[in-house]
């Protein structure tokens, strides 16, 4: 299991407060169970990744690997072994810098010049007609999303926000429960919808529903919306085409796909969520008034309003604020009603 996946059980476990029926439902033992936990109490997400068994040789480099060192080279002839280590281990890729300097030896291109001079015969024969579908998605990388929002430029609601489905379990006299989330890491702003199952058309629902009527009436846009790389959001083969992702592109939303084990990108969602599940689930799950789907997600809602309204931030540049003023006051706006009205819906 990925980080992600043990996250979500830890959840689970936290919310129903029944660890045994968590472990028997998701097949680990209780002491799997524990270790994770004790594993994301000290060290965080970072606690669950895959433990490497054993270093990868840097100058073991398999055909495949060998091939994007020299397509990247290709696009970007500039950059020695280091640089080209940094974008590799962004695409997920586990190869040593040393590894990545044998690989332009044995071609040749150690040497910027030599380098150079390779990137302009590639050059010239995809004039005429070769394609190279890895290279676009290397210069699509090089606009390095900015996740922790140093740059004054990129410090304002809207520039990233986060999204995820989570599997919260099955709760007593409501059934399996879903929670689609999006979480603006800037101001805090947090948006749910609760569903039975897990479908992209229910993406584009929570998007029409919730998210497109909150960013009129706020008056900004998302510049980048940050999922994984899992079918739900993304295709899993090159040219193919994602409703999700298509739908994202009419509404020009940029979305950022990213592998699961770059959880520090994520962890303004992980902090979200953790929140979500000690103030509200934790005691939803044992509330027997909540009987019905509709009501657990009333419950809910009326949670998110006190959250956005009114719960303060405890750290971070906007600490002391509440998220729906930080929003607000992005765009000078200061008639809270109508963002009332979308989060009762």
């Amino acid at each position: 299991m990925n980080a992600n996946n043990k996250y979500h059980i830890l959840m689970q476990g936290a919310i129903s407060k029944n660890v045994s029926e968590t472990c028997k439902e998701f097949g680990i033992s209780r002491t799997i169970y524990y270790k994770w936990s004790k594993a994301y109490q000290q060290h965080g997400m970072d606690g669950l990744g895959e433990k490497k068994r054993k270093p990868v040789m840097p100058n073991k480099v398999d055909k495949r690997t060998e091939r994007l060192i020299l397509e990247y080279v290709a696009r970007f002839p500039e950059d020695g072994p280091k640089r080209i280590f940094y974008e590799l281990q962004d695409e997920g890729m586990q190869i040593g810098e040393s590894g990545i300097y044998n690989v332009l030896r044995r071609n040749g291109l150690n040497k910027r010049i030599e380098r150079e001079a390779y990137a302009n015969q590639i050059k010239a024969k995809k004039r005429n007609g070769a394609q190279s579908t890895h290279t676009k998605g290397f210069k699509e990388k090089r606009k390095i999303l900015d996740y922790k929002m140093k740059n004054p430029i990129n410090a304002h609601p809207g520039y990233m926000c986060q999204q995820s489905i989570s599997y919260l379990g099955v709760f007593p006299r409501v059934g399996k429960v879903y929670q689609y989330v999006i979480y603006d890491a800037y101001s805090r702003l947090g948006l749910v919808k609760l569903y039975n199952r897990k479908s992209t058309i229910h993406f584009i629902d929570f998007m029409h529903l919730k998210v497109l009527p909150l960013m009129k009436t706020l008056d900004f846009h998302i510049d980048n919306l940050v999922t994984n790389k899992s079918r739900e959001f993304i295709t899993n083969w090159d040219r193919g085409k994602h409703k999700y992702s298509e739908f994202l592109h009419k509404n020009n939303i940029n979305q950022v796909a990213i592998t699961v084990d770059q959880t520090e990108i994520f962890q303004p969602l992980q902090q979200f969520a953790a929140v979500l599940t000690k103030e509200f689930y934790q005691q939803a799950w044992v509330d027997d008034t909540i009987d019905s789907f509709e009501i657990l997600e009333k419950r809910l809602h009326e949670y998110l309003r006190t959250y956005n309204f009114n719960r303060q931030i405890t750290d971070g540049p906007n600490q002391g604020k509440i998220p729906s003023d930080v929003a607000l006051a992005y765009t000078g706006q200061r008639e809270t009603l109508p963002l009332w009205l979308f989060t009762r819906r």
